[in-house]
C-alpha cells in the first residue's frame, strides 16, 4: 500500500503544482488586460455569480468534494502493515521485536525446506502470514499439509504461533 500511497501523493502534488502555476499565469494575464490562456475565467465568473448554494450543480459538486475528502482521509488514516513484530521475551522487562521482512524471509525459507517446494514467498500482516509456495510436482495436493506444518513450526519457534495465523497456498509451477 505504500507504493500506491506514494504514487497517489505524487500525482496529487503534481496536479496541485500545475493548477497553481496555471492560476498564477491566468491572474497575471488578467491583470495585464490580456485574454485568458486556458481557463475562460470571464465566462466562469459570470456563471458562478448566478449560482447559489441551493442550486443542484453547486450542491452536487460540494457533496462530491466532501465524499472525496472523506475517502482520502480514511485511506490516509488506515493502518498499514507493521514494520516490526513483537516477539515474546524470555526475560522480564526486555522487549524483543523482529522486522517484518526478517520474519517473512524466515517463513519462506521454512516453506522451501519442505520436499517438493521449488520456491516460496511470505507476506506478514498484523494477524496473518500468507505463504505462497510453488512446486514442480504434478500434484500439489499432498504438499499443502507439510508446507503448512513447516510454517506453523517456524512460527512456534519464534513464539508467534498464537499471534500470526498461517495461510498457505501451494501452486504448480507453470511450464515455460
Amino acid at each position: 500500500m505504500h507504493v500506491v500511497n506514494r504514487v497517489l501523493a505524487t500525482l496529487l502534488a503534481l496536479a496541485l503544482l500545475l493548477g497553481g502555476l496555471l492560476a498564477v499565469v491566468e491572474i497575471v494575464l488578467a491583470q495585464l488586460g490580456r485574454p485568458s490562456w486556458l481557463a475562460p475565467h470571464e465566462r466562469w465568473s459570470s456563471w458562478l455569480a448566478g449560482q447559489t448554494f441551493l442550486s443542484g450543480v453547486v450542491r452536487a459538486v460540494l457533496i462530491g468534494l466532501a465524499v472525496l475528502g472523506l475517502v482520502l482521509l480514511v485511506l490516509a488514516l488506515r493502518r498499514g502493515r507493521p514494520g516490526s513484530v513483537q516477539l515474546p521475551s524470555r526475560t522480564e522487562g526486555v522487549r524483543v521485536s523482529a522486522s517484518r521482512r526478517g520474519i517473512e524471509r524466515s517463513l519462506s525459507t521454512a516453506a522451501r525446506r519442505a520436499d517438493g517446494v521449488r520456491s516460496a514467498r511470505a507476506r506478514a500482516g498484523r494477524r496473518a502470514v500468507r505463504v505462497k509456495a510453488v512446486s514442480a510436482l504434478r500434484s500439489t495436493g499432498d504438499l499443502q499439509q507439510p508446507v503448512t506444518a513447516a510454517v506453523t513450526a517456524r512460527l512456534e519457534q519464534l513464539g508467534l504461533g498464537g499471534v500470526l495465523r498461517p495461510r498457505v497456498t501451494v501452486t504448480k509451477e507453470s511450464s515455460r
